[in-house]
């Protein structure tokens, strides 16, 4: 594969497109099927850029031939040697505002929001294919230490696949 390396202006960029439940495809090629790998840092695309650091990823449209409407990925910092990252306006991102997420915290509300038990929820509430911010911010979670627990044992599980996910949901939650 050949990948143009960026110039200095350029800034690697995530699409909708390169999303899939808890993992991000960050590598594309620059041609007419495809959006190019990076963005070019101007003030035109001063809106698109973020502070290099942890991000839950999160498509705002879903198919609805898409198996769930919540669709999320995390983001690592270190995923990137970039100060600012490029995000399009079809994605919507999870932060800590005046800080950072761990990564614990990046992998247990991605799975929580890839669950089947969010899924439904969410579909229970929403019966379009968009996922708004505001709905988000409503969704309930549940605590920062129950979030940790979910995303540590999945990293050292290393074991990404949603039903591994549901599978812990369930004993975590108790659901019979």
């Amino acid at each position: 594969m050949n990948i143009n390396l960026p110039t200095e202006k350029e800034k690697p960029s995530e699409y909708a497109e390169r999303l899939g439940n808890i993992y991000s495809h960050t590598t594309a090629q620059n041609d007419k099927k495809h959006k190019g790998q990076y963005i070019i840092a101007n003030k035109n695309t001063k809106a698109y850029l973020l502070p290099n650091k942890n991000y839950i990823l999160l498509r705002r449209f879903s198919s609805k031939d898409d198996d769930s409407r919540l669709i999320a990925a995390p983001y690592f910092g270190n995923m990137s040697k970039y100060e600012l990252i490029g995000i399009e306006n079809k994605l919507n991102y999870m932060h800590r505002p005046g800080g950072r997420l761990k990564r614990d915290e990046v992998m247990g509300i991605s799975a929580l929001l890839n669950s089947n038990i969010f899924d439904t929820y969410f579909r229970t509430f929403n019966g379009n294919t968009n996922v708004s911010a505001t709905e988000l911010k409503i969704m309930p979670m549940p605590d920062i230490g129950t979030i940790q627990e979910i995303g540590r044992k999945i990293i050292l599980n290393n074991d990404y696949s949603i039903d591994y996910i549901n599978k812990i949901l369930i004993e975590y939650f108790n659901i019979r």
